[in-house]
């Protein structure tokens, strides 16, 4: 199994300038990281209709930063609510697998050393990059949810 490697020294020829984000292993590279405990975990907090709670609070965090640390902060909402929706057998779309790909970014997310440890200055780079892809991968299942939601939930929280 080939690792994530961050040295640039090793990775760069001396006088080469890197630019951009590191590049990273395919999403199976970073999802194998996540463990069945950890996967375990997020499915009872699903259970009982919550974030565990050093999630929500990690993703209060990346609310206050910058757009990257945003994107995985709403599209992991997104996903979260989406699982919670599917479980309560309100939005019937998404298949097993589309259920298990989600869960697994959502616990992918959730690590704090994981293929870049989040406490790094780009350590959220690989974490928007599978919550990207998944996003990408899933999308007619997200807007078919957003479609859903719209028309379901948004209604019943307006006072009337």
């Amino acid at each position: 199994m080939q690792t994530f490697r961050t040295d640039l020294a090793r990775d760069w020829p001396a006088g080469h300038t890197r630019f951009g984000p590191p590049t990273l292993p395919s999403r199976s590279g970073l999802l194998h990281l996540v463990t069945p405990h950890e996967l375990q975990g997020l499915r009872t907090a699903l259970a009982h209709g919550r974030l565990p709670l050093d999630f929500e609070a990690k993703l209060d965090r990346l609310h206050e930063g910058d757009l990257i640390h945003r994107s995985v902060e709403q599209n992991s909402r997104l996903f979260f609510v989406l699982l919670l929706a599917a479980l309560e057998n309100s939005f019937t779309e998404p298949t097993p697998a589309d259920r298990d790909r989600l869960l697994q970014v959502l616990a992918y997310v959730r690590k704090d050393d994981d293929a870049i440890p989040d406490y790094r200055p780009d350590g959220f780079i690989d974490d928007q990059q599978a919550v990207r892809a998944a996003a990408m991968e899933l999308a007619p299942l997200l807007n078919a949810f957003k479609v859903w939601r719209l028309r379901h939930q948004v209604p019943a929280m307006w006072p009337g």
